[in-house]
């Protein structure tokens, strides 16, 4: 009879001994220690959405762990978009063997859109500061620091892969254009000026977290220049650093459709448009 998958049991013959960490030079020290006592000053919120990422999730999952060593006062939360594969119980079963409050999990079925999860879990967050990344860590945990060290000074801000030269080099043409004529559509129709929106790296302080996403109305491609456009019209400050997209992540298949995708664009700025004329952000 054929042995039930057993995620626990998975994870147990799986986990690897962490690292020994080298020796650090004193300025290496220095820059630590600093966003250690940065870090310390307030809590921070991490909604990870996730779906279908069974294949890189317990990378994604261990990597939290060696940085929380560092970070206490960060939490993690993981929103499982209605996966149909094993994300959830990879998770589950991390969570349960790592027994640390500062990983949590929500889960929900069907699948509702990357922006209905990112939602979800600011709607559930509760730090001081809250932010959002890509769950395969297309951005690595280090930016998390810079997403912090800038909302010192601002409400929002923003991950800009065009601030890393090299960030893109081995970006697919397709999805490269897909964002030129996202950029040039977002500027004509709802006037935001900013040259990347869509990078899955953002953070809030909570009010302004709270108030977005609470009138935040669409759930899909373009959810987050909904909340560029509410915030720059709501007067909140909004700042950026440089997003580096990881060389695993550039070179995966993109499945950008050129046509489909840039009518679905058009169609979202619109409604944003629309909804702003019908007075459905007041």
């Amino acid at each position: 009879m054929k042995k039930s998958w057993n995620p626990i049991e998975t994870w147990a013959q799986l986990k690897s001994p962490r690292p020994t960490r080298p020796a650090q030079s004193h300025a290496q020290t220095w820059q630590n220690s600093t966003s250690t006592r940065l870090n310390a000053i307030e809590t921070c919120s991490i909604v990870l959405p996730v779906y279908n990422e069974q294949a890189c999730i317990r990378q994604t999952f261990e990597a939290i762990l060696r940085y929380l060593e560092t970070h206490p006062n960060f939490t993690f939360i993981f929103v499982n978009d209605g996966s149909s594969d094993r994300t959830k119980e990879i998770i589950a079963a991390g969570i349960h063997l790592a027994k640390m409050p500062q990983i949590q999990l929500i889960s929900y079925q069907p699948r509702a859109g990357k922006g209905y999860a990112i939602r979800r879990g600011v709607e559930y967050a509760d730090g001081d500061l809250i932010c959002f990344l890509d769950s395969d860590l297309a951005y690595s945990l280090a930016h998390l620091d810079l997403l912090v060290k800038k909302l010192q000074t601002c409400d929002v801000v923003i991950g800009n892969r065009s601030l890393m030269r090299s960030s893109q080099k081995d970006v697919k043409p397709s999805r490269k254009i897909a964002d030129k004529i996202f950029n040039f559509l977002s500027r004509k129709i709802l006037n935001l000026q900013y040259s990347d929106m869509q990078a899955g790296l953002k953070g809030f302080r909570k009010s302004a977290a709270k108030k977005l996403f609470f009138y935040q109305t669409l759930t899909g491609f373009s959810f987050d220049v909904e909340l560029m456009y509410l915030a720059e019209n709501w007067g909140y400050s909004i700042g950026e650093i440089p997003a580096k997209v990881s060389e695993k992540h550039q070179k995966k298949l993109s499945k950008v459709n050129l046509i489909q995708d840039s009518i679905k664009m058009l169609l979202d700025l619109l409604k944003i448009r629309f909804n702003d004329q019908l007075g459905r952000y007041q």
